[in-house]
């Protein structure tokens, strides 16, 4: 299964300049704040950090499983933002999108997370590569 979820939040950014356009803005706060309690609840072999033009991500790998923890802002002044996890898994060099139990887990903290700091707006479930919604 792999989730979408939508929530505001009031984010406090010490340099915007940092940002590659305005859909990363502020998502490395809600990255920091979401990374503590996602991170530590498995011992991951990895897990790695970083910035791409759609937003921040958080990427926990455990073998040959990634599960991911895509952040974007969808409104820097509505404090709209959007989170998407999901997971992976290599087979021989590739990554194919499927669903883990790690997702189900990462999900959940994540909402109890957010719901300490922001206010939920929407969560939708999809199938792994985000085609259908279910």
């Amino acid at each position: 299964m792999a989730y979408e979820v939508e929530f505001t939040t009031r984010v406090t950014v010490v340099d915007p300049e940092i940002y590659i356009n305005d859909c990363c803005w502020g998502a490395d706060v809600l990255r920091d704040r979401l990374l503590p309690m996602v991170s530590t609840t498995i011992p991951y072999n990895s897990v790695k950090i970083g910035q791409e033009d759609w937003g921040w991500f958080i990427w926990m790998r455990l073998g040959n499983e990634l599960t991911r923890i895509h952040i974007q802002c969808d409104d820097k002044e509505a404090g709209a933002f959007r989170i998407h996890v999901f997971s992976s898994k290599k087979r021989w060099l590739l990554w194919k999108d499927i669903d883990t139990p790690d997702v189900e887990r990462v999900n959940e903290v994540t909402m109890r997370e957010i719901k300490k700091w922001g206010t939920i707006k929407r969560v939708q479930r999809f199938t792994p590569d985000f085609m259908t919604e279910l």
